[in-house]
């Protein structure tokens, strides 16, 4: 399936390359890797307030753009800030995982790809029932989960993923999150 990519959702620089492990310089440990991704704040994920989380739009961004350890940094910020046992901290650690999961892919490392494929189910499955329809942090997590499995799967056939599109704008139905 070809997925067209989806707007930008920050104007923050993409790094020069996706870092590949084993492949790639580090891009933060080595003085040639290309330098990590651009700085981002470091807060707490809001239901409310997701439009304007730096960290969350720029992760979102680099994942589309198939930069997936990138992701996971950009992510991981927001992921330390916002609080234990909420289903912000479920959603950003279920897409950490799905991020990852799509690098192990690329590492061909079927069985890392299937323990961390399944991490990110065990988290985000639970959101897709509770929210349905309803879009949490922008995201109606339903299609995106159903579409990332079917390409897992290979069921796509042509190595493409499933990008992370987001709600144009809070108003319409962004779920606040207890």
């Amino acid at each position: 399936m070809q997925y067209s990519a989806p707007r930008r959702y920050t104007v923050l620089p993409l790094p020069p390359y996706a870092f590949l492990p084993g492949r790639d310089p580090h891009p933060t440990a080595n003085p040639l890797g290309h330098g990590g991704i651009a700085p981002v704040p470091e807060e707490r994920l809001r239901a409310a307030e997701w439009e304007r989380n730096t960290g969350y739009l720029f992760g979102c961004d680099l994942y589309n753009a198939a930069f997936f350890w990138e992701a996971h940094e950009a992510w991981e910020g927001c992921w330390k800030e916002t609080p234990r046992d909420t289903d912000e901290r479920r959603l950003l650690q279920g897409l950490i995982q799905t991020a990852n999961a799509r690098l192990k892919e690329r590492m061909a490392r079927p069985a890392a790809v299937q323990r961390l494929r399944g991490r990110a189910l065990q988290l985000l499955q639970p959101l897709a029932e509770r929210y349905g329809d309803r879009p949490v942090c922008g995201l109606v997590l339903p299609p995106f989960l159903a579409a990332t499995e079917r390409a897992f799967d290979g069921g796509d056939g042509d190595g493409e993923y499933p990008p992370i599109v987001l709600m144009d704008t809070p108003a319409h139905g962004c779920t606040q999150v207890h």
